[in-house]
């Protein structure tokens, strides 16, 4: 196949410049042009392509922090033409030197400079950069800002009261994953046996992945679809992981990139410091501690009772317009249906816009 007799050329290529001295990618280039004297068989690769390639190589030796150790078969999957070579059009695409192919295109590109074929599974991906234009804001008032809260045992709950549950699918998968790796660990290593487990392996941790990033893009666009600014808080993921008892669940619910997706897709995306958001009241900001496991936000000075998230998404968005210097506009809550075992500490409910009185339906608060 075409394909894999290029990564073959391409990882020998590889493999030879960490053999020899280093030196700069632009001396490189100058040593693919002697290298293809001694190595006739190089010119049946796009010269282009094999320059990437020593800019691969001088681009790990920069950022590397020990030795780099050559390529073998499996450890190298992709190579990239930039620049020339290529050319998109009616679900083709051709590629110099290798020939045209049938693809399955997602969107229309635009302003193609860059597009990088990468193996993964067995499979064939082509990975396209294109050249865009930045946004570029203006002092306009934005019709339609919002504020998220993202967590755990919800994914979202934004200012507008619109909850978004959280699938959890690295969750729901880990019994056929502990299964499939110890299938791997009984297989003996180096056999087709071990391959074999090793890509189903694989195969299920790409299914969760494709689950997982679904979702996150149906979401991201159903909240850019709506609201023309969005307020999400600046979370140091880094930072909540080392709790290990969270440390799977927050890496499954993928804040960062839903914060990556919304960064592209948004009118504007604005990022808050979410430092007491869940502590502060939103209407009062009456400081109210609470450790996690207490769901509800209930202010003993204005008496709103409301949900923990609810609450820490309108502070979102209330601490988001006063850093843009907008305009903040305090809203009227409706209380949520709180369930008994989570009212131990409140005393009443509070319907805004009425009179104050007391919650018939919730016994307990007599």
């Amino acid at each position: 196949m075409a394909l894999e007799q290029t990564l073959d050329g391409c990882r020998w290529v590889y493999n030879y410049f960490l053999s020899i001295p280093p030196m700069s990618e632009y001396d490189m280039n100058y040593a693919l042009t002697e290298l293809k004297e001694q190595h006739p068989w190089l010119r049946n690769y796009h010269s282009k392509m094999l320059q990437m390639v020593g800019k691969q190589v001088a681009t790990a030796r920069k950022t590397a922090k020990r030795k780099l150790s050559y390529r073998y078969h499996d450890r190298f999957n992709t190579f990239t033409y930039n620049q020339t070579g290529f050319r998109m059009e009616n679900n083709k695409l051709a590629l110099s030197k290798i020939g045209s192919m049938n693809i399955v295109m997602h969107r229309q590109p635009i302003n193609v400079k860059q597009v990088t074929i990468c193996r993964k599974n067995g499979r064939w991906y082509a990975v396209v950069a294109c050249e865009i234009l930045r946004k570029q804001y203006s002092s306009i008032r934005y019709s339609k800002p919002v504020g998220i809260d993202v967590g755990i045992a919800k994914f979202a709950h934004d200012s507008d009261n619109h909850i978004v549950e959280n699938p959890q699918f690295l969750t729901k998968m880990l019994k056929p994953l502990r299964r499939a790796h110890r299938r791997v660990s009984r297989r003996q290593q180096g056999s087709s046996n071990h391959r074999k487990a090793k890509h189903m392996l694989a195969r299920l941790y790409e299914k969760i992945n494709y689950k997982r990033r679904d979702f996150l893009h149906k979401t991201s666009t159903y909240y850019c679809s709506r609201y023309d600014l969005i307020f999400l808080e600046r979370l140091r993921v880094a930072n909540l992981t080392r709790n290990h008892k969270l440390a799977r669940k927050i890496l499954d619910a993928s804040w960062s990139t839903f914060n990556t997706m919304c960064q592209y897709k948004a009118n504007r995306m604005v990022e808050v410091e979410p430092a007491y958001s869940s502590i502060d009241c939103h209407r009062c900001s009456q400081p109210v501690p609470k450790s996690l496991a207490v769901r509800t936000h209930s202010c003993p000075k204005c008496r709103a009772v409301l949900d923990r998230d609810y609450n820490s998404a309108m502070n979102h968005l209330q601490n988001g317009l006063e850093m843009l210097h907008l305009p903040v506009e305090r809203r009227e809550i409706t209380p949520v249906e709180i369930p008994k075992e989570s009212l131990k500490q409140e005393f009443h409910i509070v319907t805004y816009g009425l009179p104050e009185k007391r919650a018939q339906a919730c016994p307990g608060s007599q």
